[in-house]
């Protein structure tokens, strides 16, 4: 059972989507990470592994496509891309000014590093006008993975893959593309119902926010905070220097009847402020980065990028934010926690940590084998919690104890199993014997499963027992309502192609 915290939190801040079972933005319904109602969810796969039930057409990620979620409503998925192609006849030169990762710069000054960075994004910018650039927003039929409208538009270079989530209410798709443009497209067809050129200067910035809808106005961070119109985009407000911010993304939360937003902005602080005003109400230190706050019932959950940060807890009023407590013992520079049952489970480093809501004490904590996790965030769906990076990780939400119960790799076809299941359909025990068997075993390990599985950064939609993931190169969903009839084996599933 939940606790009664969490199931007034979910009361509080959305009570129509308890009507409908979608998750329609960036982190579910309610923002939060956790999907209010679930059927019982497996707690172990087949043998053999879980094929995806369908897989989408082709849609890149990353470095390709961007590093947007899915969203489900009414039936679909909703994916947004953003990415390039070289124009025709083209050739890319050399370039002669590469990035340079800390270890290649040769003892440069912070000056000369400085001039190098603004020499190779000249160069970058330069190279752009080889390539055509395009925003897609796709809709996927949720049953069968097939594409049901798609819709392209002519975009712009950024020097980072623009990337965001979508957000659908009340029939229409709210996008924040490159070079400060917000559009809405009806989401039964993709056509436009508005565009507005968001005001000032750019250059080659990317954002990632996502739009959030609270009292009529569509809200989202493109160098600063903004507010639209929902319904016809025209400019409400906007921001003042003290509410830049380029990564996060508001959320809602509800007082006395009122539709309040909140917010992480630049220097460390998050604010309270009015959707249709963007008059500011009040103001903290909460040291949180890129990041999404967590608001259940009257306490707001911060995260900041380094465990000098922490997680911090706040009590809520329409006028302040308190500060309850503060967990140092876990940092991410984007990932977002969850709450269920009175408890927040967290992910930084490789750290994986359980706290106590009311008091911030550590409950339980753990290691995950994992290179470098970062920006991918938990989700939550019937007091399970998971976490989609390299392979994926659910375990039971438990205060008492870690209790994981499905660690997964993911293979080129969506095969969702254990790496020992994953070894033995790839036979690498027969190419370990061999000579040089465990440097062959080790290439194919890593071409058809260490390269595979979710795109890091995004994480996965949970809808009726359905998770809906972005792999690396398209949109998969898998069955994991308990009681259902597993998709077990290395089978093709169906395709959306």
């Amino acid at each position: 059972m939940r606790s009664r915290l969490f199931a007034a939190a979910v009361f509080v801040v959305f009570l129509p989507t308890l009507l409908g079972a979608d998750w329609p933005q960036w982190r579910g319904p309610n923002r939060d990470g956790a999907a209010p109602e679930s059927p019982s969810l497996i707690t172990a796969l087949p043998e053999g592994g879980l094929t995806p039930t369908w897989l989408s057409e082709p849609l890149p990620g990353g470095g390709a496509g961007g590093w947007g979620s899915p969203i489900v409503a009414g039936g679909k998925v909703y994916l947004f891309t953003h990415h390039k192609s070289l124009k025709p006849g083209a050739t890319v030169p050399k370039k002669k000014f590469p990035y340079l990762a800390d270890d290649k710069r040769g003892g440069m000054s912070p000056a000369e590093y400085e001039e190098y960075e603004k020499n190779r994004r000249a160069e970058d910018a330069e190279i752009a006008k080889l390539y055509a650039f395009q925003e897609t927003v796709v809709a996927l039929d949720i049953e069968s993975g097939k594409t049901m409208w798609r819709s392209d538009v002519p975009s712009i270079y950024t020097r980072f893959v623009h990337s965001g989530t979508l957000a659908h209410h009340d029939g229409k798709l709210y996008i924040l593309g490159a070079g400060l443009k917000a559009r809405c497209v009806s989401a039964a067809d993709g056509k436009q119902i508005w565009e507005t050129q968001l005001p000032g200067d750019f250059a080659d910035e990317f954002y990632s926010s996502s739009f959030l809808i609270a009292d009529g106005a569509a809200l989202v961070f493109a160098g600063k905070l903004f507010g639209l119109d929902a319904a016809d985009g025209k400019l409400l407000w906007e921001g003042t220097d003290k509410m830049k911010g380029q990564h996060t993304s508001p959320v809602a939360w509800k007082n006395s009847g009122k539709e309040l937003a909140i917010a992480n902005v630049s220097g460390g602080d998050t604010i309270g402020f009015e959707p249709r005003t963007g008059k500011e109400l009040w103001r903290v230190k909460s040291e949180a980065n890129a990041s999404t706050p967590v608001v259940i019932g009257d306490r707001m959950i911060t995260y900041g990028g380094s465990r000098r940060s922490g997680m911090r807890c706040f009590k809520l009023a329409a006028d302040k934010a308190e500060e309850l407590w503060n967990y140092q013992r876990a940092g991410d520079k984007g990932s977002s926690p969850v709450v269920v049952g009175g408890a927040v489970y967290v992910q930084g480093e490789k750290r994986l940590a359980c706290v106590d809501i009311e008091t911030g004490d550590e409950l339980w904590s753990t290691t995950l084998d994992l290179a470098s996790p970062q920006y991918t965030s938990l989700v939550a769906a019937d007091e399970k919690v998971i976490y989609a990076f390299d392979g994926l990780t659910c375990f039971a939400a438990d205060k008492n104890e870690f209790r994981p119960l499905i660690e997964v790799k993911f293979n080129k076809a969506g095969l969702m199993a254990s790496e020992d299941a994953q070894r033995k359909l790839l036979k690498l025990d027969e190419v370990e014997r061999k000579p040089n068997g465990l440097e062959e075993s080790t290439k194919i390990y890593q071409r058809e499963i260490g390269n595979q599985g979710p795109l890091p950064c995004t994480s996965p939609a949970v809808v009726d027992g359905r998770l809906v993931i972005r792999l690396r190169d398209r949109v998969a969903c898998y069955d994991f309502r308990a009681g259902a009839t597993p998709q077990a084996g290395a089978s093709t599933p169906s395709s959306g192609e």
